[in-house]
């Protein structure tokens, strides 16, 4: 009676272990797939999205698939950064060539996602400033977390350049570094500002945010 009580644990706790030992396998694998990437590559990345200046036509003020669009900027006027765009994963040269052939610079959630603007939103931004690849948005903020764990560091003065703050369903920025008056410095494609900037933030922000690291970086 013994033995075949330990037989049947044994059935049961086997499988369990392999199925454990397979996640575990497919996470090393998913991870590894990922580009390696260190974190001034991460930074400069930014910064390209911030620095691009742009000047807006006429074409690009009006959106083709939405009469209702409105822009944010005037013609003739020269920008600095490229725009936010709901749902947008453009890298500044993808932006320049759809800026040329017309379509309309930047749009906000309001109007849902457009296939005839052209701009980056907050995930699809700090998504190609980690991995440095990708030419469509495949990664929103409650999805950041397939590439990106949680660090255990005290994340009010351990966090690094490269790092992010989260708020799954709302928003994402790329932390920068901290400030000597207790602010932080952060990038992000920003609605507010129509387009990524670069700034300093209060923490008192970030309430219900958790930190993420990207995770195949190079330390």
């Amino acid at each position: 009676m013994v033995t075949r009580m330990c037989m049947v644990l044994v059935f049961v706790v086997v499988p369990a272990l392999l199925d454990s030992a397979q996640v575990n396998s497919a996470q090393v694998k998913a991870v590894a797939q990922l580009p390696l990437r260190t974190r001034a590559q991460i930074i400069a990345t930014a910064k390209t999205f911030v620095g691009h200046k742009w000047v807006a036509k006429g074409s690009n003020l009006h959106a083709s698939c939405l009469r209702t669009y409105s822009s944010d900027w005037k013609e003739g006027q020269q920008v600095e950064g490229i725009p936010y765009n709901w749902g947008g994963a453009d890298t500044p040269a993808m932006f320049d060539h759809k800026l040329a052939l017309g379509k309309a610079a930047g749009s906000h959630s309001r109007y849902g996602v457009l296939s005839c603007t052209t701009g980056v939103d907050c995930s699809g931004f700090v998504a190609f400033c980690w991995r440095g690849v990708g030419t469509t948005h495949d990664m929103g903020t409650t999805t950041l977390r397939t590439i990106g764990g949680k660090p255990k560091d005290n994340w009010f003065t351990d966090l690094k350049p490269g790092d992010a703050l989260v708020k799954p369903g709302s928003h994402v920025v790329l932390f920068a570094g901290y400030n000597p008056d207790g602010t932080i410095n952060i990038y992000e494609a920003s609605g507010s500002a129509a387009r990524v900037i670069y700034h300093s933030s209060t923490w008192s922000r970030f309430k219900g945010y958790i930190p993420l690291r990207y995770k195949n970086i190079d330390e």
